[in-house]
C-alpha cells in the first residue's frame, strides 16, 4: 500500500510537471506593445528639418505643431501648443538612445513611444523591418486614392496602419486605440 501511494504521488506530480511544462511550449498569441526597437538613423534622413502639424486623437484630441531636426545621428524633437506653450523637447541619438528631453506633459516612455510612431512614419521600410519583433510583418501597398498604405501585423491582423496621401498622413495604433494626423508645414 505505501509502494502504491508513493507511485501515485510520483504519478501526480510527474502529470503537473508535464503540464506546467507543455504549457510553456504552446505558442503566445498576445500581442506585444514593445513589438519595435528603435533604428538608427538612416543615411537619407540625415541633415532634414522637418515642421508639421500633429493632431492626436485618443479619448481627448490635441493638435500640436513640432519640429524634427535630423543630423549625423541624432533627432531632435520639439513641440508646442498652436498659443506657443511648449510642450516637449526631446533628443534621440542611434547609438546612446534618449539623451535628454524636458516636458511637464509626457514622461520617458511616451517620449520613446513618439519617437517609435515617428519612425513607423518616416523610415525606409527596410529600416523599420529591422526594428520589429519576430512575428510582426511590414507591408506597404499603394491603394486607390490613397499614395500608399504601409502596416504593421501581428498574425494576419494590423496592429498599426499608416495612409499616406498628398495633403496629410495618418497613423492609426489599434493596439493603443489612437490615431495621429500629421500635415507637413513645409516642404
Amino acid at each position: 500500500m505505501i509502494f502504491f501511494s508513493t507511485l501515485s504521488k510520483w504519478t501526480i506530480l510527474f502529470a503537473l510537471f508535464s503540464a506546467i511544462t507543455s504549457c510553456a511550449l504552446l505558442r503566445n498569441d498576445k500581442v506585444d506593445n514593445n513589438f519595435y526597437q528603435l533604428q538608427p538613423l538612416p543615411s537619407e534622413l540625415q541633415n532634414k528639418v522637418f515642421l508639421e502639424s500633429l493632431i492626436f486623437e485618443k479619448k481627448d484630441k490635441y493638435a500640436l505643431l513640432s519640429q524634427i531636426e535630423t543630423q549625423e545621428q541624432t533627432l531632435s524633437l520639439g513641440a508646442m501648443t498652436f498659443n506657443g506653450l511648449p510642450v516637449i523637447q526631446a533628443k534621440w541619438d542611434s547609438a546612446q538612445g534618449l539623451v535628454g528631453f524636458d516636458s511637464v506633459t509626457f514622461d520617458k516612455h511616451m517620449v520613446l513611444l513618439i519617437l517609435r510612431d515617428i519612425q513607423l512614419i518616416k523610415w525606409p521600410e527596410n529600416d523599420i523591418q529591422a526594428g520589429l519583433l519576430p512575428n510582426y510583418n511590414l507591408s506597404t501597398t499603394k491603394k486607390d486614392g490613397v499614395k500608399w498604405l504601409r502596416e504593421i501585423k501581428y498574425s494576419n491582423k494590423a496592429v498599426i496602419t499608416i495612409i499616406y496621401t498628398e495633403q496629410k498622413t495618418v497613423l492609426t495604433n489599434v493596439l493603443e486605440h489612437y490615431q495621429l494626423t500629421i500635415e507637413q508645414v513645409n516642404e
